[in-house]
């Protein structure tokens, strides 16, 4: 797993401080002002109050925004950590990936599901080298909606091409199946991007697009 650089990343909650402080300050002057205007003022032609309360007013209420600024980035902050702590677990667990494609080990057996959102009359998966010999074919006749779960025969060393064809009356869908694959490690990105996860024949791929995570496919 990669460290976690914080060179770049901005802690929050000393910037909200410090945005804090600068509004706090400028009130502050602002009533020392204020203050002094109002001991200067001339008796006879007194100063009129009600504008000092509009801008204290104004004030106050820039005061709110920004600290309602830095409790979002404070959630926000929190949310992130919790992210990684909980991506940091997921090494050496079985997650499902759509993915058209492994580099697949000597003898190895992938597997997976095609996931069908309705009824369909066929469903046909297909399996090439790179050359684009069909190494397994395997038909399902008229499959309910869900998944449909599937383990190739064992496979040569090499990268592999996987399609999925649904065949639903006179429409022809191609698509991805989800594969089972192993998470490897985590990688962790400087600014604000996806989380990464290296998996097992595929390289990485970000948090957001794994379809479900602890699948067995028996």
């Amino acid at each position: 797993m990669n460290p976690i650089n914080n060179s770049n990343r901005t802690n929050p909650a000393q910037t909200s401080e410090v945005t804090a402080n600068s509004a706090l300050g400028l009130k502050n002057e602002f009533l020392q002002m204020m203050v002094a205007q109002i001991k200067n003022q001339d008796p006879l032609n007194p100063l009129d109050g009600a504008e000092y309360v509009s801008q204290l007013a104004q004030f106050s209420m820039v005061e709110g925004i920004e600290g309602l600024r830095a409790g979002q980035a404070g959630q926000a902050e929190m949310l992130y950590t919790q992210q990684v702590l909980q991506s940091t677990a997921l090494i050496g667990t079985t997650v499902l990936v759509p993915s058209t494609g492994i580099a697949a080990k000597q003898g190895e057996q992938p597997s997976g599901v095609i996931r069908l959102d309705s009824a369909a009359d066929e469903v046909t998966l297909t399996v090439k080298d790179l050359n684009g010999k069909v190494i397994n074919t395997q038909i399902w006749k008229y499959p309910e909606s869900g998944d449909i779960a599937f383990e190739v025969p064992a496979l040569d060393e090499g990268s592999y091409v996987f399609d999925v064809e649904v065949r639903m009356g006179s429409q022809v869908l191609n698509g991805a199946p989800l594969l089972s694959r192993e998470v490897e490690k985590i990688s962790l990105p400087k600014t604000g991007s996806d989380i990464q996860l290296s998996i097992a024949g595929m390289g990485s791929v970000s948090l957001f697009s794994i379809s479900e995570f602890g699948k067995t496919i028996s």
